[in-house]
């Protein structure tokens, strides 16, 4: 340095050098220094290529499949991806928003990576597709606002520090429609708005979490989870909560009765409906509800005899839903009055009774939607409604209702869209003076007892209207169906079913242009259908016209009806043959042409309806042979079509002296007890009726389940593609003319309740795959030409012996013994001859062994008939549960069951010893019940605790079922089944005993709901009996919902 500044002393350069020199330098770096712009450009451009290279990445690892070729601008030539698809970005070129919404992406997110490569990324849209989770954490530097995953398929716990708690800026999540089950559940202060509804969520510490540490939430969305127990936490400290909705969950217990009081002022909606939640209505506290607008408490089990006084805060509530609980009390008219906002009030499906009050009508200026239904609610609608300007809805349906107060109050509402009116005691002829509700869409006033004239003036060409159902069955209307319904332009559905409608239907109904449903059945109608139908007037769905006098020919042009669903034409007379175009119908589901005078063979075309479960062509003249197409949709059938109709089916229980196995009728408003006096209820000795909602059991690979054929000349061999159709439950073939073997693939009709195939030509041996049939509970085979033995498998050796008679070959159990060659055993008639010295011996002998056992057998008698003295005196002073009625019988009754078939020894245990078990059947040791029998808790004499299941007896048929569930479940062996340990009967009693299952069944366990489904005599029984389970009663492949049943018997003429 020093040398340095030695150099530089000794000579400096002049100063306009110096100048010179600098001036060079700064026009240098002038010149190759980038402007503030230029570095703001090359800056957004490394940031635009980090984006593109981010995104394909997430599209290469993330996105496994693009059905719709939505990323198909996703290119890595592109400079930037701000003209992708899906893609939006900010004014400097960053990507800030991610939107694939229901682009049919399947594939697996990794939502950190994703967050990495787009730093700016604030708002994501997934919504709608089919991504799984790889990694739902965040990085660092995520600065997400918005994230929507809904409706995808990620079903793995959340993780420990997920994007909830990584994303600091994260305000609004919605997670609904998956299939997530929890895991870690935790979110910042900046989060406003969380939706986890429709997961499997059963983690009731998530709910806990989320209220207690709510911070500045608005919307809470839980609905539709798996979350049980009591609700314990209240959102206390939700400061800023606006809605909360816990609806859809197995919760249970009582509301916390602060729930809502200690609620934050600023709580607007609140659903806890569809739970469990039980006790007093009367003891919740709504505090200041002030700003509440929405409270739904419906589909739960809440009681008492009143409302709670504090309700009466909640000023601003336009939506009050209570329906679907317990509630009995007089309808509190004084307390409703002051919600002056009201817009939907609901209290059906409760026990509220007396009048509907005065006050209710004075503050309806604003209530759009009331709904009283299904109470028990006696005289009118008051005069103080008729004020009642918004009202678009009115549902007075399921009460005592009388008077006139649809043409004095309901004829004033010009607002009113829908008024449902049915079940009910209104009496007179239909008002006309409903025709003034000119927006009236929906007029049902079914299950009444209106009668004279359908009303002709509901629509005119000076009055058009909006109407579009007119619902007026099970009425006791008569004349004609007037023409002047065809001014009805708009109307859909038309049913008139169960009056004394008598002559045709006129073709101004028949070209009606939007007709869909026409459904007149049991009426006295007459004429015909006219040809053009589906061509001149609406594309029909529905036409259900039996058990009327309809003359004539199904018309060809029913092969232009293409939306049909439903066709029901029995009990007519019609005559011409069936149309080969109903082939063309792919979703007609039911064909119901029974009972009529029908000739010629049966349409092949008929197997190319693809929807098609239920035929029904009994009762005919039909000829020819059997069609194998009828199969050709084994295992092709998709369910849907007539999901959610409501039916009832009245099956034959006489045997072969009735003529077919029963009919399917539609049943929407019609009153059970007109059901009972329809003659086809009473067409047999014997008659069952289910009813119900239709909901498929098979998903996409069903078959047809209801085929009856009977009662006509059809000829030559079964088919053998019938055995393909798996779901069949009812197979139908008697009373024909039938030849050929059995087919062997019988055999594959696992699903088969019902099997008659008497009065036939039928030749050959029974075949042994019919001794597979587990449901199989009705077998008749009798009147035809068949030999050799009844295989010994199965239920086929419970069935009487008239199931198999006429049949001069058969033999084997139920019928005679076969011989060595197969053949029954002749009965030798020679008496061998014998001495007359050995007749006197024998003689003699028996004589003294006559009295001597009468001597022994009177003081055997007397000695039991003291005992059985204590024994009844014991049993009458056990406690019974009210619900049982017993029949004793000390008469001992044989069962032939296969004991051999159980890996245990059966116990055969004393109907006494169960008696004192279950403290006499009583309702404390009951834990479950159902359509087959109760069942009840019980510890034996050894210490074995025990389930015994008391079926319910059937008559003339119990002592089959009982041994064909023995039989049966004696041969399926496997450990996850609960063994059998004994059984007991006595007189009509049958009992069986299981080994208690402390914890319920695996499905209890693994869905966490208590187990109601039906045990293997319910399956196999399920044509004898209707089964009752928690949500659904199963009938062929349909579900019957809030099902009923009843049983008719009248005995024969003869």
């Amino acid at each position: 340095m020093k040398k340095q500044w030695r150099i530089s002393s000794q000579w400096q350069p002049p100063k306009a050098m110096i100048r010179i020199f600098g001036y060079v330098v700064l026009q240098l770096c002038l010149l190759f220094m980038p402007s503030s712009s230029q570095a703001r450009e090359l800056s957004s451009q490394q940031s635009s290529n980090n984006e593109v290279v981010g995104l394909l990445a997430f599209k290469k690892s993330s996105v496994q499949s693009d059905p719709n070729n939505l990323l198909a601008s996703w290119s890595p030539n592109s400079a930037s991806p701000c003209s992708w698809s899906g893609i939006s970005c900010s004014l400097n070129g960053d990507v800030t928003t991610l939107n694939l919404t229901k682009a049919g992406l399947i594939g697996t997110l990794d939502l950190h990576s994703l967050t990495g490569a787009l730093q700016s990324l604030k708002h994501l849209y997934l919504q709608g597709n089919s991504f799984s989770a790889a990694d739902l954490s965040a990085s660092p530097s995520c600065v997400l606002e918005t994230l929507d995953l809904a409706s995808n398929n990620f079903s793995d716990p959340l993780p420990r520090n997920s994007f909830l708690e990584s994303c600091i800026h994260l305000s609004y999540v919605n997670l609904s429609h998956n299939s997530i089950p929890g895991g870690t559940l935790r979110f910042g202060p900046s989060l406003l708005q969380l939706d986890l509804s429709r997961n499997i969520i059963s983690d009731s510490t998530w709910l806990t979490y989320s209220l207690s540490t709510c911070q500045n939430l608005n919307l809470l969305n839980f609905s539709d989870n798996k979350l049980t127990g009591k609700l314990g936490a209240t959102p206390l400290s939700c400061k800023s909560l606006s809605i909360l909705d816990l609806s859809y969950n197995p919760f249970s217990g009582e509301i916390p009765p602060t729930f809502v009081a200690d609620s934050p002022p600023s709580l607007k909606y609140l659903d806890l409906s569809h739970n469990n939640f039980s006790g007093s209505f009367s003891s919740l506290d709504f505090g200041h509800c002030n700003n509440l607008t929405w409270l739904s408490l419906s589909q739960n089990r809440l009681s008492g005899n009143g409302f709670p006084s504090s309700l009466r805060n909640c000023g601003l509530l336009q939506t009050l839903n209570l329906s679907r609980n317990e509630l009995q009390s007089k309808i509190p008219g004084a307390l409703l009055r002051s919600f002056t906002n009201l817009r939907q009030l609901s209290l059906a499906h409760n026990l509220f009774y007396g009048d509907i009050p005065l006050e209710l009508g004075q503050a309806c200026g604003t209530l759009q939607e009331l709904d009283l239904s299904a109470n028990k609610l006696t005289g009118g609608l008051p005069q103080t409604f008729a004020s009642c300007s918004s009202m678009r809805s009115l549902n007075l349906g399921n009460n005592m209702l009388s008077g006139e107060f649809l043409s004095t109050v309901v004829s004033k509402l010009q607002s009113l869209k829908y008024l449902y009116v049915p079940f009910n005691n209104i009496t007179g002829t239909v008002p006309l003076s409903l025709a003034n509700c000119s927006q009236l869409e929906v007029l049902d006033l079914s299950s009444n007892a209106f009668n004279g004239d359908v009303p002709s003036k509901l629509c005119s060409s000076s009055n058009p209207t909006a109407l579009q159902k007119l619902l007026l069955a099970d009425n006791y209307l008569s004349g004609k169906v007037p023409p002047e319904l065809g001014s009805c332009k708009n109307l859909r559905s038309i049913d008139l079913s169960f009056n004394n409608l008598i002559g045709p239907i006129p073709m101004e109904v028949w070209t009606l242009p939007n007709l869909l449903d026409l459904v007149m059945w049991a009426n006295n109608l007459s004429g015909k259908i006219p040809e053009g139908i589906c061509v001149n007037g609406g594309n029909l769905e529905t036409l259900i016209l039996n058990n009327n006098l309809i003359t004539g020919s199904i018309p060809q042009s029913i092969g232009n009806c293409t939306n049909m669903i439903w066709v029901s034409l029995s009990s007519n007379r019609l005559t011409g043959e069936i149309p080969a175009g109903i082939g063309n119908l792919v979703n007609l589901a039911v064909l119901q042409m029974g009972n009529n005078s029908l000739t010629g063979q049966i349409p092949p075309e008929l197997g190319k309806c693809q929807s098609l479960i239920w035929l029904d062509l009994n009762s005919n003249n039909l000829t020819g042979p059997l069609p194998p197409e009828l199969a050709d949709q084994a295992g092709l059938v998709v369910p849907g079509t007539v999901s959610g109709k409501q039916f009832a089916f009245v099956r034959n229980e006489g045997g072969t002296s009735c003529r077919g196995a029963g009919g399917l009728v539609e049943f929407q408003g019609i009153r059970a007890e007109r059901l009972e006096n329809l003659p086809m209820a009473h067409s047999c000795s014997t008659t069952r009726i289910y009813s119900g909602m239709t909901v498929y059991t098979f998903s996409t690979n069903g078959s047809m389940i209801f085929l009856d054929l009977a009662y006509n000349s059809l000829s030559g061999d079964i088919p053998q593609k019938f055995g393909s159709m798996s779901y069949l439950q009812v197979l139908n073939l008697g009373h024909n003319k039938l030849t050929g073997n059995i087919p062997d693939s019988f055999g594959g009709l696992k699903a088969i309740g019902v099997l008659d195939l008497s009065h036939n030509d039928l030749q050959g041996f029974l075949p042994g795959s019919l001794g597979t049939l587990s449901f199989l509970s009705d077998l008749d085979v009798s009147n035809n030409n068949l030999t050799g033995p009844i295989p010994s498998g199965g239920q086929l050796t419970t069935f009487p012996q008239s199931r198999y008679e006429n049949n001069s070959g058969l033999c084997g159990v139920p019928l005679p013994p076969c011989s060595s060659g197969g053949h029954p055993e002749s009965y030798d008639t020679r008496r061998k001859k014998q001495s007359v010295e050995v007749g006197m011996v024998i003689g003699i002998a028996f004589f003294i062994l006559c009295v001597f056992g009468l001597t022994m057998a009177f003081y055997r008698v007397k000695k039991y008939q003291q005992k059985e003295e204590q024994r009844e005196k014991y049993i009458e002073s056990l406690p019974t549960s009210g619900s049982s009625s017993w029949k004793l019988s000390g008469v001992p009754e044989p069962l032939s069951i296969n004991i051999a078939t159980f890996e245990k020894p059966l116990r055969k245990l004393t109907f006494a010893h169960l008696l004192e078990a279950t403290n006499g059947f009583s309702a404390d040791s009951l834990i479950g019940s159902g359509g087959f029998g109760e069942v009840y808790k019980a510890q034996l004499g050894d210490g074995c605790v025990v389930a015994i299941k008391k079926l319910i007896h059937v008559t003339g048929q119990g002592d089959r079922e009982f041994m064909a569930e023995m039989e049966t479940i004696g041969k399926i062996k496997h450990r996850n089944l609960v063994p059998l340990l004994g059984y007991c009967r006595i007189g009509e009693e049958r009992l069986l005993v299981y080994e208690y299952m402390k914890w319920g069944s695996l499905e209890a366990v693994l869905h966490d709901r208590p187990f109601r489904r039906p045990t293997m005599i319910q399956v196999m029984a399920m044509f004898k009996e209707l089964q009752v389970d928690s949500e659904s009663d199963i009938l062929d492949g349909l579900s019957l919902k809030d099902a009923s049943i009843d049983e008719f018997k009248e005995e024969s003429s003869s």
